[in-house]
């Protein structure tokens, strides 16, 4: 199952102190790296104006979808958008049968 996360990072975040800030910042890195090496986090892109990101993941269940942003150092400051996708020859495999 592959989705794709688009986040922005709430104002809220913005308001902690530099050394919380750094370290919640650390963390999510190094959670992110976790993730990316298991394999579930297939690619990440910071937004243009560095308040957000965009990531594809492929999950092995559902259970994994709820687990990962849970988890996630930062999701208490984080407005998350989770979008399924659908693999192209998945859509035209369903189209042929029409």
């Amino acid at each position: 199952m592959k989705f794709m996360v688009v986040a922005h990072i709430k104002d809220s975040f913005y308001a902690l102190s530099a050394d919380k800030m750094k370290k919640m910042t650390d963390a999510s890195a190094q959670y992110m790296e976790k993730l990316t090496k298991e394999g579930s986090l297939k690619a990440a892109y910071y937004i243009g104006n560095m308040k957000g990101v965009v990531a594809i993941f492929d999950l092995n269940s559902p259970e994994d979808l709820v687990r990962i942003p849970y988890e996630h150092p930062l999701f208490a400051f984080l407005d998350a958008e989770i979008t399924p996708l659908v693999d192209m020859d998945v859509v035209r495999k369903a189209q042929k049968k029409r």
